[in-house]
């Protein structure tokens, strides 16, 4: 994303979500009221489907006419007058008849389109959201053939009541060759917009059908003769296939693998008009609404569009913390604590870095001076060293949640400190930009300013970082030591580039000398005060109930993890390493009846590969119809990206329309700010003061369960 400067012939960004959102208007700016923006919407839907049915020969295929008004949905990928037809003509049997008629057809009723209107809706708002969140060149392409996008128009089409969403879904990545191509651009172009012939609807029906048709089919027969392998092939289509490579080779055996691919381009680059002439229209309109927002607008925590930028930046951030755990060997109890209480992404070096460095430094009671302990971070008793040593598992997402949150509000301290102009949407559109990494944001904008303030402490103080004075001096030193700071990014560049880990040990190693340069003196921390005899037993119970949850799900996992490893014969070994984001539903019939769903995120180590794989896993607490399962994920996917203050989507799923329904769980980024279950489980008698007092303040017998009772 760039900057929320206006591009030639195009409104300022976030402005169609700040018009719509009551937070952003001027107290004295007058309401459209809500019957003339469903007035306006009908008029613009019904525009698309009168053009459909103008161009469709429906009086002598008068199949056509039923299939427009319950499946012709303007919703895909290619412009929404193109989306009504190809839809419709998807769902045409293939004997279709052609029959000769001497009286007009009626017209789609009001009450026949209201569904496929609703999906028209979707392609309009979809266009507005594009304007919104990108300038001119930066749009988002959408990869139709993607997990996710099949997913997003399965469930598109489910939600409104398409009858084949498959099909709607699989014709959007339907792959044509050159002279079908061709056939659909001269049919469809801005310059080729007359009536559809019956010939044209056939053509481009055959056309359709014998791209949706599977390409290749194979199953093996055992015979009295010996395996037999048969294979359908889809001699018409055209396709190509790679020739046979080793995945996997031993003394005793070896796998070759082949895959089959569609030739051809994809069906949604066969039309690009861009946003229809109505929809440029209500953008002409919008920009001369602009007096009607408060001044300035995007500052305020009820602006829609300051919330997507931050969703945007949440869904950035979380993926950071999955790279960041991908490249870290498997940490203890007292690092996995450190990642999730100082293990932020913001500092003077890239986000993905300032994880590690940070995480490792809060961490680590280095060394000894003088027969005195002195640290480079929180010096965590030896004590509490050997009791996390065993608690890396991460049960609760909203612990995970907490440094995503708590990252990008000082990441935003640093974008408002280099640009100190900006208001905090315009802030946040510089930190899209710059995918969270400020480096070279402060080295260009606030050199000067620097010399007299501490970006970083400031940053750290705006976070709640638990040492921001210490860690401001971390970063502040790691740019006048810049041979140092180039070490450490190369141990973390050597993990990144060569597929391994990153040496812990020498990170620590070379942060200690750096920082003992600087400071001789050991550092010194307040002590919390002891815990009263209530506080000890909410501790104590909570840290049972983790151990014994903890030991269930890890053994529920280890066997869908060994079945999975089971049956891709080709595959690696896997072993479970940590776990972190648990969602629990009961799926029981009443409340009363307990049936406990669990969806979880948990990292996994092969034979085959230093990294860890992340993974999901679907688990249920009694005998289930529902197969117990997982399945490895892709790093670079962020997931669907939702992060609201009640509400968020926090461990990361399938691309698959069917967790779309319920991955949005009660949590959202408020709940960050409560004491949570790893708080009680990481809890340091020594160090943990503002805990100790919240813990020393419960009645006796309050029976409080940490952050439930929020």
């Amino acid at each position: 994303m760039a900057s929320g400067s206006t591009c030639s012939g195009r409104s300022r960004r976030g402005l169609i979500s700040c018009l719509h959102s009551l937070n952003c208007r001027a107290e004295d700016a007058h309401l459209v009221a809500d019957q003339e923006l469903r007035q306006a919407m009908y008029r613009l839907i019904v525009g698309f489907y009168e053009e459909a049915f103008n161009r469709l020969p429906c009086e002598t295929m008068p199949d056509l006419l039923g299939l427009l008004s319950t499946g012709g949905f303007c919703l895909g990928l290619l412009d929404p007058v193109s989306n009504i037809i190809l839809n419709t003509l998807a769902l045409l049997p293939q004997d279709a008849s052609v029959a000769a008629s001497s009286t007009s057809p009626p017209r789609p009723s009001t009450k026949s389109s209201s569904r496929p209107g609703i999906a028209a809706w979707h392609e309009v708002a979809n266009s507005l959201v594009q304007h919104d969140l990108y300038v001119e060149g930066e749009e988002a392409v959408l990869d139709p053939e993607s997990d996710r996008t099949q997913a997003a128009l399965k469930w598109a089409a489910t939600t409104t009541g398409h009858p084949s969403p498959s099909i709607l879904a699989q014709l959007m990545a339907v792959r044509l060759k050159h002279g079908d191509l061709d056939l659909v651009e001269k049919k469809f172009s801005a310059d080729g917009r007359n009536p559809l012939t019956a010939e044209d609807v056939r053509a481009i029906h055959r056309t359709l059908h014998l791209m949706m048709t599977p390409m290749c089919v194979a199953n093996i027969s055992h015979t009295k003769n010996g395996l037999v392998v048969h294979v359908y092939q889809n001699l018409k289509a055209s396709w190509s296939e790679t020739p046979p490579s080793v995945v996997f080779s031993t003394t005793d055996a070896r796998i070759t693998s082949t895959a089959f691919c569609w030739d051809g381009n994809p069906i949604s680059s066969a039309v690009q008009l861009g946003l229809p002439d109505k929809l440029q229209d209500c953008l002409k309109l919008a920009d001369g609404q602009k007096h009607a927002l408060k001044t300035p607008c995007g500052d305020g925590d009820g602006c829609d569009y300051l919330r997507s930028l931050k969703m945007y930046l949440h869904g950035m951030i979380h993926n950071l913390y999955l790279q960041a755990l991908k490249l870290l060997p498997t940490p203890s109890g007292s690092l996995m604590r450190s990642i999730l209480k100082a293990g932020h992404c913001y500092g003077s070096c890239d986000p993905l870095s300032n994880i590690i460095l940070n995480s490792n430094w809060y961490e680590f009671n280095s060394t000894v001076w003088g027969g005195r302990y002195d640290t480079c971070g929180s010096p965590l008793p030896v004590s509490d060293h050997s009791k996390f040593a065993q608690y890396n598992d991460v049960l609760d997402p909203r612990s995970m949640l907490r440094p995503v949150v708590r990252s990008l509000q000082g990441l935003a301290k640093l974008a408002l400190f280099a640009y100190p102009q900006s208001s905090t949407a315009r802030a946040m559109e510089k930190l899209c930009s710059a995918k969270c990494n400020t480096v070279h944001m402060l080295l260009s904008s606030a050199r000067e300013r620097s010399e007299k303030t501490n970006p970083f402490h400031e940053a750290a103080m705006a976070a709640g970082h638990p040492l921001p004075l210490e860690l401001g001096e971390l970063h502040q030193l790691l740019l006048l030591m810049p041979d140092e700071r180039s070490a450490l990014l190369a141990c973390i560049t050597e993990a990144e580039t060569t597929g391994g880990v990153v040496r812990v040990d020498e990170i620590r190693f070379l942060m200690t000398a750096m920082w003992s340069k600087r400071f001789k003196a050991p550092q010194t921390t307040v002590q919390a005060p002891p815990l009263c005899v209530e506080a000890l037993r909410v501790v104590s119970s909570k840290r049972s109930a983790y151990e014994l949850h903890r030991t269930w799900l890890r053994s529920k996992i280890e066997q869908v993890l060994k079945d999975y490893t089971d049956s891709q014969f080709w595959g690696p070994n896997y072993k479970l390493d940590i776990i972190f984001g648990v969602e629990e539903s009961n799926k029981g019939s009443t409340p009363f009846d307990y049936d406990m769903r669990y969806h979880v995120n948990f990292m996994a180590t092969s034979d085959l590969n230093l990294q860890r794989t992340l993974f999901f896993a679907e688990l249920w607490s009694s005998p289930n119809p529902t197969p117990e399962f997982c399945c490895p994920l892709p790093y670079p996917y962020a997931g669907r990206c939702y992060y609201d203050v009640l509400t968020a989507r926090k461990i990361v799923y399938p691309d698959d329309a069917k967790y779309i329904p319920d991955d949005i769980t009660h949590g959202g980024t408020g709940s960050v700010d409560y004491m949570l279950e790893m708080d009680l489980v990481y809890f340091s008698s020594e160090l943990d003061v503002e805990l100790a007092e919240n813990l020393n303040m419960l009645p006796p017998s309050s029976g409080y369960d940490s952050a439930e009772s929020e």
